[in-house]
């Protein structure tokens, strides 16, 4: 497994990191425990967790898991999602401490911040963001689908403290544009922070999963199902493109003995920016084969030309979320 630095006195993250929504809660304790620890003996020591509208038992599932596995809290990092669902009225602090003691730690070495909303109190945001890293309960702090220029404010205002190690992004071999494009390609310049690639697989569909869609809220509310599992919204609205090149990123990996899967995660670790792609796999067999994509670096020269092609322009970045009001 490789390895890669973040900054802020951290240990390396492996380049393949495990979690997100519709993972952990997926399965049952047995099962997710044999998944963790096969993850752990094929070095992978980042795991991505948070409270999820559809699967508000995510946390404890993860917790039990992790234990059965046998996995000490000092054989992992952990990375914990914080909302603005609630903002401002459930702090920060309030948030990441209901979230530890469902998960039964005393930090996580990561908060992983959403985007600020418009009219926000910028500097105080960062500054609560801060506090949870100096009183503890968080080594450190990264970006989900911050826009470039708040993450460039956000350390000018936090200049001496604490910095973002990590912006988790939308970015796959599909949906480039933003990750690839002038302003984030400035920030990533000297890793710093550096990139956790998130929807790697578009929920799947580059993988060959292509009835899988997203169901909102509301429409879950009403009873609605996904097929197999839900997946984010289609920013940009670009899916039936994706859904339409998955045969050629098939065709083009199975040049090299990969499947589209492999090819797609290999794609994300391509980019110098990448710390960690982050999977949701949840059967032991699609887990083996997405670690080994790292296979595919060594012949990167001869890929990455090709799956020029897989490219989708109109990408943009995901609408703000707040499930409370089903949006």
């Amino acid at each position: 497994m490789l390895y890669r630095a973040i900054g802020g006195g951290m240990a390396g993250v492996s380049a393949i990191s495990l979690g997100s929504w519709n993972t952990f809660s997926r399965l049952d304790v047995a099962q997710c425990a044999r998944l963790l620890k096969q993850a752990a003996d094929r070095g992978v020591n980042f795991f991505d967790i948070g409270y999820y509208w559809d699967k508000p038992d995510t946390e404890q599932a993860f917790a039990q898991s992790i234990r059965s596995a046998g996995l000490s809290r000092d054989d992992y990092l952990l990375a914990l999602k914080l909302w603005l669902w609630n903002y401002p009225e459930e702090s920060f602090e309030q948030q990441a401490r209901a979230s530890l003691q469902r998960l039964g730690v005393d930090h996580v070495d990561l908060v992983m911040v959403s985007r600020p909303t418009p009219g926000i109190d910028f500097a105080a945001f960062c500054d609560e963001i801060d506090a949870l890293v100096q009183s503890g309960l968080a080594r450190g702090w990264g970006a989900t689908n911050w826009e470039a220029a708040q993450v460039e404010r956000a350390k000018s205002l936090l200049a001496g403290r604490s910095q973002p190690r990590l912006v988790q992004l939308q970015y796959n071999v599909a949906r480039r544009d933003i990750v690839e494009g002038p302003d984030y390609e400035r920030l990533f310049a000297n890793r710093s922070p550096a990139l956790c690639a998130a929807f790697v697989l578009e929920g799947g569909i580059l993988a060959g999963h292509l009835d899988r869609d997203r169901v909102n809220p509301s429409d879950f509310a009403r009873g609605e199902r996904p097929a197999e599992r839900n997946i984010a919204r289609d920013a940009g609205g670009i899916r039936e493109q994706i859904r339409a090149r998955q045969a050629r990123l098939s065709a083009i990996a199975a040049q090299f003995d990969a499947t589209a899967a492999q090819l797609a995660i290999a794609f994300t670790l391509a980019n110098p920016a990448t710390a960690t792609a982050l999977i949701g796999v949840t059967q032991p067999r699609d887990l083996d084969e997405d670690l080994d994509a790292l296979r595919l670096l060594e012949y990167r020269a001869q890929w990455l030309p090709l799956v020029e092609e897989v490219r989708v322009a109109g990408v943009a970045h995901p609408r703000l979320f707040d499930p409370v009001k089903h949006e």
